[in-house]
């Protein structure tokens, strides 16, 4: 079995802050890994970049991230790629600084993406209770107040978002599978505590763990998302594998991926 694909989800032209993320995604990860196109079938476009294959799925897919999130949790998604024992997710607001993939690899994990962070509590009475209450609401699935939606304690310090992600493909394949009444549930609505990563992230590990993932102390050096303030915190300022998001904090990675070569 072959190690890792790198898989890029590609519904449109590429917006000129997108061409960044994948001049990117081919300077560091094309001479080690494959990397596929995931495309809608109508899309026809013309692209510079070297993609191992293109493999299109149902326009219905790409449409919106409810779409999205349908294909993330669709058996025949996984399906296409179990020729490798890992899939890595890049979608075009990621961005990676070396290429660490092997090493993730070897870590034995079923999915690492960023952390869910936040800024540090007043207090150590603070954190601790919090700590409990995010636990509880998982545990027991606590909804928002009249709503049918998990309350966001739950994704507290949890790992990981789905944008640049590292999936250990048969088993997600095999969940998907063993998971589909919970995954139409997930279908129903589409509220950010209900995206494709929630579900891979706390969802499937709600009741019985049955898929192993890294502490946020260790998924940080992964990938950054938000507060990076508090995630450069973590890493004493150390650049981790890669980072999601980044076209929404422009200010601060402008310096940073000026030191890759790139204006933004």
């Amino acid at each position: 079995m072959k190690k890792v694909a790198v898989i890029v989800p590609i519904y449109k032209e590429p917006t000129a802050l997108e061409d960044i993320s994948l001049q990117q995604c081919f300077k560091v990860l094309a001479k080690s890994h494959p990397i596929f196109c995931i495309n809608p079938t109508s899309l026809n476009f013309n692209t510079p970049y070297p993609f191992e294959k293109f493999i299109s799925f149902d326009d219905a897919y790409f449409k919106d991230i409810a779409g999205y999130n349908r294909l993330m949790l669709a058996g025949e998604f996984y399906e296409a790629f179990l020729d490798y024992e890992y899939i890595l997710i890049y979608q075009l607001d990621a961005f990676v600084f070396k290429d660490d993939l092997n090493i993730w690899c070897q870590k034995n994990m079923d999915y690492i993406g960023a952390p869910w962070l936040r800024h540090k509590y007043p207090d150590v009475i603070k954190a601790v209770k919090n700590s409990v209450l995010s636990y509880v609401h998982r545990r027991f699935n606590i909804k928002k107040k009249n709503t049918s939606v998990p309350t966001d304690i739950q994704r507290e310090y949890k790992v990981g978002n789905g944008g640049l992600s590292l999936r250990r493909t048969q088993i997600f394949y095999t969940l998907t599978q063993r998971f589909q009444e919970k995954i139409k549930e997930y279908l129903l609505h589409t509220a950010a505590n209900l995206n494709e990563d929630v579900f891979w992230s706390i969802e499937v590990n709600r009741k019985k763990k049955n898929l192993k993932i890294p502490s946020y102390k260790e998924a940080v050096y992964f990938a950054f998302e938000v507060p990076v303030d508090r995630a450069f915190e973590l890493t004493n300022n150390a650049l981790p594998f890669g980072c999601h998001a980044w076209n929404k904090n422009l200010n601060v990675w402008r310096p940073i991926f000026k030191d890759f070569g790139y204006s933004i």
